[in-house]
């Protein structure tokens, strides 16, 4: 862990916002946590101290024994609430893209590699609900962070707050941490299922299977075939599926363009396109995309798929 300069030590923006974002695995330390009396801690420090000056009044020595004993209990929990935190490892987990308008799903993994476990940890991102877990010793607990994609782009997570009030309660730790992590959000597709664009020489739809397309024989299932090619009375019997092959099949080619959109917003354009690579897809057709200052030739599959769309996402950004 480098040192830090000592004015960044001492902003006082570092208690709520943390340290500067890094790629991680974060180890919570002395320097990240910080902890302050909750409001149950100011009500009975209060009370201790009318108990004291009571204790004081009347010269009772079991008013002093008892005042001293709450005083130590309540500062032995200020480094119960310390330890619950200290020597977590908080590292991101599995990103996966998401649409516009849609829950991005940001995974956090958190490792206690104590022998002890941690209890009452809770994690807060900006004003959500806080989501509670227990870490077992030596153990690895996943949490997912859910939060609104509203626009197409990378989505990065903001500051995460980790703390937790075990175990009376009367000391609240905390710790904000900065992860370099962000979810790529796709453009919400259209709604409605427009037909595909045709270009001038009609080098888009479907090519009618002609009498001389005899069947040629089966292979087996790959990612991105057809449906329709499937055989699906071997797939009812608990077959293992396979597609249909013939002699003289061609694959589809859909040839996507900037200027298949004229008239549309740059949004309402990529959601158009983001419509017809994902039905494109299903269909198992072979297609190209063309943007502005980006072309993708011609395939298919998940992998090509994601291109596309990722494409589409980080257009003119």
């Amino acid at each position: 862990m480098t040192a830090l300069p000592l004015r960044e030590r001492l902003d006082l923006r570092r208690f709520l916002r943390g340290e500067k974002a890094i790629d991680g695995p974060i180890m919570l330390s002395h320097r990240r946590i910080f902890v302050l009396p909750s409001r149950s801690g100011l009500a009975l420090a209060l009370l201790l101290l009318i108990q004291w000056l009571t204790a004081i009044n009347y010269g009772n020595n079991l008013a002093f024994i008892l005042t001293f004993l709450l005083a130590a209990a309540a500062m032995s929990s200020l480094f119960y609430s310390y330890r619950n935190l200290s020597g977590l490892s908080v590292g991101a987990g599995k990103m996966s893209p998401v649409f516009a308008d849609d829950q991005a799903s940001f995974e956090l993994r958190l490792t206690n590699s104590a022998a002890l476990p941690r209890y009452g940890i809770e994690l807060r991102l900006k004003d959500a609900e806080a989501l509670r877990l227990d870490i077992p010793p030596e153990g690895t607990v996943s949490a997912i962070l859910r939060v609104p994609a509203e626009k197409r782009g990378w989505l990065e997570l903001d500051t995460v707050t980790i703390s937790t009030a075990f175990p009376l309660g009367i000391f609240y730790a905390w710790s904000p941490i900065n992860l370099k992590y962000k979810v790529l959000v796709y453009p919400r597709p259209t709604q409605e299922r427009l037909p595909f664009p045709r270009s001038e020489d009609d080098h888009v739809g479907a090519r009618p299977r002609n009498a001389s397309d005899d069947f040629h024989g089966f292979r087996a299932y790959q990612p991105g075939d057809p449906f329709k090619h499937i055989h699906w009375k071997s797939l009812a019997k608990g077959r293992d599926p396979v597609i249909k092959q013939y002699a003289g099949d061609e694959t589809e080619v859909l040839h996507l363009n900037w200027t298949d959109t004229k008239g549309l917003d740059t949004e309402a354009r990529l959601s158009r396109f983001c419509r017809w690579v994902l039905d494109a897809e299903q269909a198992g057709m072979r297609y190209a995309l063309s943007l502005p200052g980006t072309t993708i030739a011609e395939g298919h599959g998940a992998s090509h798929c994601r291109k596309c769309l990722e494409s589409l996402a980080l257009f003119d950004l």
